[in-house]
């Protein structure tokens, strides 16, 4: 007699995602960016109310934190953007970064 139970070999295949470490790097960078620059600037907000001296010192810094907490929740995908781009587009990220840099710290510094 012949053996009608035939026996199939399914394959099975499992999706697996790789993730590297860069990417779980930008990804908690802009998480605790936004958190910490969120925190700060409602600390500012609040200690705006208060009008003592020591209040506006810890309020500059507090926002200079907020605004450079910020930059490196962007700056990370900004040149994983850039990376792959024509030189010109790395040395407009370079320049933008150094003016954005620059820009945060004399906004607080009162010349």
């Amino acid at each position: 007699m012949a053996d009608n139970s035939k026996k199939t070999t399914k394959k099975t295949t499992k999706r697996v995602v790789h993730t590297d470490g860069y990417s779980s790097l930008v990804k908690m960078c802009a998480f605790w960016g936004i958190f910490l620059a969120a925190v700060l600037f409602v600390a500012s907000g609040i200690l705006s109310f208060f009008d003592i001296d020591i209040g506006r010192t810890i309020i500059a810094v507090f926002e200079i934190i907020g605004k450079l907490a910020l930059l490196v929740a962007v700056a990370f995908p900004a040149y994983n953007y850039v990376r792959g781009k024509a030189k010109v587009w790395k040395i407009i990220f370079w320049v933008v970064l150094v003016v954005y840099i620059a820009g945060c710290v004399f906004s607080v510094i009162n010349l």
